[in-house]
This record gives C-alpha cells, structure tokens and sequence, in this order.
C-alpha cells in the first residue's frame, strides 16, 4: 500500500460545501474527492466514457432474470466472455 501524507486545507465556505456535495453525491469522503480532483489534474485518473454500458444500467427499471450477475456481469453488460477484452 502506498503511504498517504495527512494534510491540512483551509477552505472557504463555497469550497466546503462543494467537497462536501461531491462526497455526499459519490458516497465517498471528502478526502477522497481531493485525490480525485489532483489526479484528474495531472492527467493521471482515467476519462470516464460516457456511452460505456455500465452508466446505463440504472437509467432504466429493468430485470434480466439472472442470478448469477454479480459472478458473470462483464459477459452480460460487456457481452464477452471472461478471456475476451
């Protein structure tokens, strides 16, 4: 595991309520979006794709009928077998 330095920030009120809505809305801490918002600035997080099937699941009230879709999701929403990528 990577070692983390405790650090610090004074914030206005603005900023804290903006960390704190971030947090709230990705149920995360607000330490959590800090790291967040760094790597995205040094170009080190990854750009989320917006037309990956995965964001879509939850737009609709669907059922597959499956019962094993947390063991074989990536078949079902990718629709690829485990060595397929």
């Amino acid at each position: 595991m990577e070692y983390k330095y405790r650090t610090q920030l004074y914030l206005d009120e603005e900023q804290h309520q903006f960390l704190k809505e971030r947090a709230a809305s990705y149920n995360v801490s607000m330490a959590e979006v800090v790291r967040q918002l760094i790597a995205r600035e040094q170009g080190k997080q990854e750009e989320i794709d917006p037309e990956d099937p995965i964001f879509h699941l939850g737009q609709k009230n669907i059922s597959t009928g499956r019962s094993d879709g947390s063991i074989n999701h990536d078949s079902y929403i990718y629709r690829q077998n485990h060595g397929d990528k």
